[in-house]
């Protein structure tokens, strides 16, 4: 899969390349295509670090990050490498009492933070405290301005000029005193294209395996979370979000392990598992995953095990990778169980694993030879594979 990043120079006093702005990019086109900030933001961070790599993107520099509202006040940042990025912060409306909290804790935790697209006013001036760059938007504010924020803070801050489309900009952001600069005069956005290979993420791999001990440690859940960047952002999405509908904001890894419970982390990183692998072609294939593995809970709940889940929502696996299922079970973390009745064997699991297919496929007369499954009735079932599609559309987005 081809995967894109712009990225900008920005220039010091001696004309020396002082580090790049990354920008994020869906396709070829060299512009930002509207999307959620928080989701752009962590891919643009996913796609620096494991797909391109940090160091081949700064070439010794610095990289500027554009960090949405919700990231910079989670704490999923503090896994980036502070020698090597700059966070961005851009707030034009007040600066919340939760903003100003994450940006003194990032400082204190040695960050560098820059204010993006500032534009002075009385309720944004208290994040001047907390910043080490300012920048500002050449041509969108009048030079007295510029001139007074310069005389009054110059110590304190370094200013870059940014959007400097021409030398006269160029001249006169230079006479003003700016440290940095950036722009069409120097170069616009360069996009840069790798790989993206498809894999099952080894980190996943090691949850599993802790799932499945007979007790599961938190900790070491926690610590494998808090070391990929990915998984910690799509684990805070996923409990706060309208699926979970927590009455607080979860900000913290171990509060989320807390707050979900083992059983839902079962499903949780089968989840992320299958949505890493989700693309236009597979789709409706990763949405029957989730209602077989859903529906298989529901109706092997009375075991409270997560065995049922994970012989549904991996029943499609093989189809989906397009590889053998004996060389993808060999690399997963499963119970002999699971892998058995994936492979066909005909235990409880893949009992009720037929009955569904039976049902997919409406041949009704091979459900009718299942009298144990049956013993649920037919209503009841319809209600739980009803509940099952619900649930997998309500996760359909995260």
């Amino acid at each position: 899969m081809d995967i894109f990043i712009a990225r900008q120079p920005i220039f010091d006093r001696k004309n020396k390349i002082f580090g790049y702005e990354l920008l994020f990019r869906q396709t070829s086109n060299n512009y930002f295509i509207e999307m959620d900030d928080d989701a752009a933001t962590s891919e643009l961070i996913y796609n620096s670090f494991t797909v391109f790599g940090i160091d081949d993107l700064i070439d010794g520099t610095k990289a500027f990050i554009n960090c949405s509202k919700s990231i910079i006040e989670s704490d999923f940042l503090k896994l980036l490498p502070k020698d090597k990025i700059i966070l961005e912060i851009l707030e034009r409306e007040k600066a919340t009492q939760a903003t100003m909290d994450a940006c003194e804790k990032f400082k204190a935790l040695g960050y560098k933070l820059a204010l993006d697209d500032f534009v002075p006013a009385a309720d944004n001036l208290p994040l001047l405290n907390y910043a080490d760059i300012l920048k500002i938007e050449f041509t969108s504010v009048s030079l007295d301005t510029q001139m007074s924020l310069i005389k009054k803070y110059k110590n304190k801050v370094k200013f870059l000029a940014e959007k400097l489309e021409t030398r006269e900009d160029y001249e006169k952001a230079f006479q003003l005193g700016y440290d940095l600069f950036q722009g069409y005069y120097f170069s616009k956005p360069s996009m840069l294209t790798s790989k993206d290979i498809r894999f099952i993420n080894t980190n996943i791999l090691g949850i599993i395996e802790e799932l499945n001990t007979p007790e599961p440690s938190y900790y070491k859940i926690t610590e494998i979370i808090e070391a990929d960047l990915g998984l910690s952002y799509k684990l805070l999405k996923l409990v706060n979000s309208a699926y979970i509908a927590p009455r607080y904001k979860v900000k913290s890894i171990q509060q989320a392990l807390t707050f979900l419970g083992t059983y839902e982390m079962y499903q949780w990183i089968s989840l992320m598992m299958l949505k890493d692998m989700q693309d236009t072609e597979n789709a409706e294939l990763i949405k029957q995953s989730l209602i077989r593995g859903k529906l298989m809970s529901a109706l092997g709940r009375e075991s409270n095990s997560s065995e049922y889940f994970f012989t549904g929502i991996f029943s499609l696996i093989d189809i989906i990778l397009n590889r053998d299922i004996n060389d993808i079970l060999a690399g997963l973390p499963l119970s002999e169980k699971v892998k058995h009745a994936l492979l066909g064997s005909k235990n409880e699991l893949r009992l009720l694993l037929d009955y569904i297919i039976n049902f997919e496929k409406a041949e009704w007369f091979k459900m009718d030879s299942q009298p144990e499954i049956n013993s649920i009735g037919p209503e009841r079932f319809m209600e739980l594979y009803v509940d099952s599609v619900k649930w997998a559309q309500s996760v359909k987005s995260l």
